[in-house]
């Protein structure tokens, strides 16, 4: 999901680019808060159910448990950055192609 939240950043800036027009550059940092909110959401309800705060019993084997958390204990920090840069970039991404 995290490169649901890269890739039309990186269209819409060659997209913008190419017309000139700045809109196409802004609306995704929308599309890249919204998928890393969603990634971050989904990590979240994972890492609960991974450790047993769910209030079942959890199937998943202690090695995967570990292997989990070590894995998602990296995601939250590249969530945070994206969502920054997705509100800087849907807030003034319009900015940087006036000329």
């Amino acid at each position: 999901m995290m490169l649901l939240a890269v890739v039309p950043v990186m269209i819409s800036a060659y997209a913008s680019l190419v017309t000139g027009d700045g809109q196409w550059f802004q609306r995704s940092g929308a599309l890249m808060v919204l998928f890393s909110i969603g990634v971050e959401y989904h990590r979240s309800k994972v890492q609960c159910y991974a450790t047993g705060n769910t209030g079942t019993r959890s199937a998943v084997t202690h090695i995967l448990v570990a292997s989990v958390r070590r894995f998602w204990k990296a995601v939250p920090f590249v969530c945070y950055l994206s969502i920054v840069t997705g509100t800087l970039i849907w807030s003034y991404g319009d900015l940087l192609f006036r000329g």
